[in-house]
């Protein structure tokens, strides 16, 4: 126990901040079609019978800017077709409790705090006195009385719901978590709803499963950085953030680009005028105050102002030397209406120089006095403001006590302030120097409230560099590691980086510009959503020490809380398992139906990390559980794709020859190959991440090579179950349906030279299927699992139906049938343009 309370200091001692991560699952709405809407259903494979006073709790926000937020946030059924509603009606801005179909109370949840913060909604079933009662942040809001049954067995159905008789696709774009099921004073069942990927989530007590279907969960929102948008442009551009509007502006020669972060919308403007002497160097801010966009180039003493009205600038710049104050620092202060640049580099020179631009008289003070601590010269720091403007935050850089390139350069780690109505600087701290040397994106966004900062750091020493974030103390010299990396091709003053805060939408906005010799600019856009959570490190790689140095320390924190408790375990006598009324009925793992099963026995399970999802939506998750589908621009992925569907399905890859005739039509053989190779080496980056996995060349074809032990791909597993001649069996059969759950080959995905291996993949599983229905024609349950992935591939199928039908029949669910049969007639009339020739009851009694 001493060990542990050694390193349980040794972590704080680390790192003072908290480890608190943000988790929980986002149901995706009416934003996208029905079919990819979120699903949570807390009893996928037996009801949950009550056994006295049993209290269901979740908690619940909104998802901010949203057009239609109406829609089930929870749904209890009852096995005698009672049920209790929890529903958003966005007509009247109220919630409506309902017991069967009477409304039993309506009430609201103050916008501020429902798009804002979470609350606890707790509801509260007695069998007793067939009463329901609903809290909200403890205070009772709704109660009715029902008919619940004496038994009082249901169904727990978060958002969208396929439950035969109960189907819903109304749900309102929210966030749950922390899950709980309480008996009394005691809680049976928990879900944080802390996964980070996968189609299920485990109890903490007891490890029932949970099936999610259409899952976006929130932990990796707030632990990867996204890639927004990229923009490519001729000349040097330049950026400024409007954060009242959350609205990013890239200034280019001939264009103003606009990407709002609220809607994720972008547009361009045309310019009227061109602005063709937009310099190497030129810096653009935003005006929060007077809600202005400028353009400035500090070396001219020229500050352009965008007309909107007119699309153009103010003014050009006139020709001039190439500029001196590289990466510098600015901001504008609503104390005195000016903008301030501070430092910058150029001609072999640190500047430490404080420029003012009076902004309503356009007056220049270029050589500002300063007072209080010295401001070194440097450049490649980061800078950020308080509201007001009227103070500045310096952050780290590089540079020399003289200013000169010659005389000992050197990494800055200080923390300054820098007072607009007195002038002065006041040094707060020093961080202590890393084992790595890093430099600081342009901007930092400062949490005045909680009295600390955010930036980007990255080491300069490389050309493929990488920007990680950090969340400092604005008083103490501490700082802690947060989200992965942004990739920063960075070379010098042909790169720049910025960081903005999106306050409304919630999340941080990352921006990287690299210009080539050849003129050619990229500007990158990613984002996470805010609060970012703490780096979890994993193997640190040679030179990179200091982005791991506590989580070695985290690691050891976790050996030895577990040997304790393994010591202590090993200590207490287990008492005897008290008698359960009502046992649980467990189904076999791959039997769970509607939940996208592992490809594996649970020992495998242990051994495969990586996974590469085909069916359905493709999605790819690295070795340590992380998602990195959005790692794959279109061309990486169809590259991808190509290679290894066609190393499944034959065997033998894909020739040189079909593959530069298939991706790079347009090019010659040696521009194809080219290509190729530059598209290689960054897929490679990315299989990398997955284990032992790359693609080989031998005898002019590309193959896919991997570990399958450790890297399970759905469509292989398909083949394996799929090839065997002869019956199979229910465990395979189970296995087939967990795979073809996501959906059909690549759903999401259409290529011309994918269409036939998509058509011959769609004509198996429906062979095998078809094939089980009659297999397994003694089991209603599992026949219904079986017509449901027929439907999947073909939603018009006559045998499914009458398969379906029959087996609802067996079990006394006639009005499912029934509403199975209107849904069928209706889908069949919109894709074919004609009624289905048959009744309700004649397929109904031809299969009874």
């Amino acid at each position: 126990m001493k060990f542990c309370a050694f390193i349980v200091f040794l972590v704080l001692l680390l790192n003072e901040a908290g480890f608190a991560q943000s988790y929980g699952l986002q149901f995706q709405s009416h934003e996208v079609v029905p079919e990819k809407r979120t699903a949570l259903n807390l009893t996928p494979t037996a009801p949950l019978c009550l056994d006295g006073t049993t209290e269901i709790s979740f908690d619940l926000n909104f998802v901010p800017y949203h057009d239609i937020y109406f829609g089930y946030v929870l749904r209890v059924i009852f096995d005698n077709r009672e049920n209790i509603d929890l529903v958003y009606n966005q007509k009247t801005l109220r919630f409506d409790f309902l017991i069967g179909e009477k409304y039993s109370t309506v009430f609201t949840i103050d916008p501020a705090t429902l798009y804002n913060k979470w609350s606890t909604c707790k509801l509260r079933i007695d069998p007793a006195t067939q009463e329901a009662a609903l809290f909200v942040n403890n205070t009772q809001v709704a109660k009715g009385k029902g008919n619940f049954g004496k038994k009082a067995c249901c169904r727990l159905l978060f958002g969208a719901n396929n439950f035969e008789g109960f189907q819903m696709l109304d749900i309102p774009p929210m966030n749950i978590k922390d899950v709980a099921i309480r008996e009394g004073s005691k809680t049976k069942y928990y879900w944080p709803l802390s996964e980070s990927s996968g189609n299920q989530c485990r109890d903490t007590i007891r490890g029932k499963i949970a099936e999610v279907r259409n899952a976006n969960w929130i932990r990796p929102q707030h632990q990867q950085w996204a890639l927004m948008s990229e923009l490519k442009m001729n000349g040097m551009p330049s950026v400024a953030f409007d954060k009242k509007n959350e609205v990013l502006y890239v200034v280019s020669a001939d264009s103003l680009y606009r990407i709002a972060f609220k809607s994720g919308a972008s547009s361009t403007v045309a310019l009227a005028e061109k602005h063709d002497s937009l310099m190497a160097g030129n810096q653009s801010i935003y005006d929060p105050f007077l809600q202005k966009l400028y353009n400035f180039y500090i070396d001219g003493q020229t500050v352009s102002t965008f007309d909107s009205s007119a699309q153009k600038w103010s003014t050009g710049f006139a020709p001039a030397p190439l500029t001196v104050y590289w990466h510098a620092n600015k901001f504008i202060s609503a104390y005195d209406s000016s903008l301030y640049i501070l430092g910058g580099y150029g001609q072999l020179e640190y500047k430490n120089r404080v420029q003012r631009y009076y902004l309503p008289g356009k007056e220049w003070d270029t050589m500002l006095a300063t007072h209080g601590d010295r401001f070194m010269p440097r450049y490649l720091a980061a800078l950020g403001t308080n509201e007001k403007g009227d103070t500045a935050y310096i952050m780290g850089g590089y540079g020399s006590s003289t200013g000169s390139q010659v005389v000992n350069p050197k990494y800055y780690y200080d923390l300054l302030s820098f007072s607009v109505k007195d002038h002065s600087f006041k040094t707060i701290y020093r961080l202590p120097e890393p084992d790595r040397q890093f430099c600081f994106a342009n901007s930092m966004v400062i949490d005045a409230t909680a009295k600390e900062y955010y930036a980007l750091v990255y080491p300069n020493d490389k050309f493929n560099s990488e920007l990680q974030l950090i969340r400092g103390s604005l008083q103490s010299p501490k700082y802690q590691l947060l989200g992965t990396t942004i990739p920063y091709t960075y070379h010098d003053v042909q790169s720049f980086a910025d960081l903005y805060y999106c306050a409304d939408s919630k999340k941080l906005a990352g921006v990287t510009i690299y210009t080539s010799k050849e003129g050619k600019a990229s500007v990158k856009v990613y984002t996470i959503a805010f609060p970012p959570n703490q780096l979890l490190p994993a193997t640190p790689e040679k030179n990179t020490s200091y982005w791991w140095y506590y989580g070695i320390a985290l690691a050891l924190a976790g050996a030895g809380i577990f040997a304790y408790r393994k010591r202590k375990l090993k200590a207490v006598q287990t008492p005897a398992p008290p008698l359960i009324k009502e046992p649980e009925t467990v189904a076999e793992p791959a039997a769970i139906a509607g939940l996208t099963m592992p490809l594996h026995t649970p020992e495998e399970e242990e051994s495969v990390h990586a996974k590469v999802f085909l069916f359905g939506q493709f999605e790819v998750y690295d070795k340590d559980g992380q998602d990195v589908t959005r790692s794959f621009t279109p061309l990486l992925k169809e590259l991808f794709l190509i290679i290894a569907t066609h190393t499944l399905w034959t065997g033998k890859g894909i020739s040189s020859e079909k593959l530069y005739g298939t991706l790079w039509r347009d090019k010659s053989s040696k521009e194809a190959q080219n290509n190729r190779s530059v598209n290689m080496v960054k897929l490679k980056a990315i299989l990398d991440k997955l284990g032992a996995c790359s693609f080989v060349k031998d005898a002019d074809r590309w193959s896919l090579h991997y570990d399958k032990e450790n890297i399970s791909i759905d469509l292989e597993t398909f083949l394996q179950l799929c090839r065997p001649a002869g019956k199979h069996t229910k465990k395979e059969i189970q296995q087939l349906l967990a795979i073809i759950q996501r959906g059909s080959l690549l759903a999401d995905t259409a290529y011309p030279w994918l269409e036939d291996m998509q058509s011959e993949i769609s004509g198996m599983a429906l062979s095998v299927l078809s094939a089980a229905t009659l297999q397994f024609s003694h089991d209603p349950e599992f026949l219904i699992e079986i017509a449901n992935g027929i439907f999947i591939f073909d939603p018009v199928n006559e045998e499914a139906l009458r398969v379906k039908c029959k087996s609802l029949g067996q079990l006394g669910r006639h009005s499912m049938a029934k509403a199975l049969f209107n849904k069928f007639a209706k889908e069949y009339h919109h894709m074919y343009g004609e009624d289905f020739q048959g009744t309700f009851h004649e397929v109904f009694n031809e299969v009874k």
